[in-house]
């Protein structure tokens, strides 16, 4: 059960964590929508494998209370198929101008809420440990793609620069083999605790004379 400190805080409803695997997409989905949401449809349309989604003129402002406990829910299952159609259920939800869920969704992730403590009951946890490392470095399955892309990308401790403009173009490639390997190496870096974030227009050489300057 999560900890106090884990729980996500929202005008005093508290919400299990999202999964890493979401990275800064779920936070795109559930606390703000920027003009870079074009990334999180492109990794829903991946995941769901419907590329007639859209989130234009979605905001998480315009969720409703039980939209939003749904939400919260599905986002703290690991990214898949059916999370993916769960999430895409709500935001076209919130499009049509609907306060309500769909029922088979709802009982499907609502459970995840139900048995949440009180929060003058919860006492921190700390998280077990990650185990023994990964042989591979999470990290070099995206760097590799990103060269064969020649798509710059500069790292600064657990933030991973890049153009996130360029990255949905990728993943919208007509190549399905790139398009998955690409995809799961998004997924790859969120689970390892990396933090995608925009930096448009960068170029290799602004990449080199970053990498070593600390996250900002």
């Amino acid at each position: 059960m999560p900890g106090v400190t884990d729980l996500k805080n929202v005008d005093g409803h508290f919400y299990p964590p999202f999964h890493r695997g979401w990275g800064g997409f779920a936070e795109e989905l559930f606390h703000y929508t920027s003009r870079y949401c074009f990334t999180v449809e492109v990794f829903l349309r991946n995941l769901s494998g419907d590329d007639s989604f859209s989130m234009s003129g979605y905001s998480a402002a315009m969720l409703s209370p039980r939209q939003r406990d749904l939400l919260a829910a599905v986002l703290s299952c690991g990214p898949d198929h059916g999370s993916a159609a769960a999430v895409m259920s709500i935001v076209r939800a919130v499009l049509r101008g609907e306060g309500d869920v769909d029922g088979t969704v709802a009982s499907e992730y609502r459970a995840c809420l139900q048995n949440l403590p009180k929060a003058e009951t919860l006492a921190h946890k700390p998280h077990a440990d990650a185990g023994v490392a990964a042989e591979v470095d999470p990290l070099d399955p995206f760097m590799s793609l990103a060269e064969r892309l020649l798509m710059p990308v500069a790292v600064r401790g657990n933030h991973v620069e890049v153009s996130l403009h360029q990255l949905a173009r990728h993943l919208q490639s007509p190549n399905s083999t790139l398009r998955g390997n690409l995809h799961n190496a998004v997924v790859d870096l969120h689970n390892a605790g990396f933090v995608l974030r925009n930096h448009p227009h960068l170029t290799h050489a602004e990449a080199q004379s970053i990498a070593g300057d600390p996250p900002r």
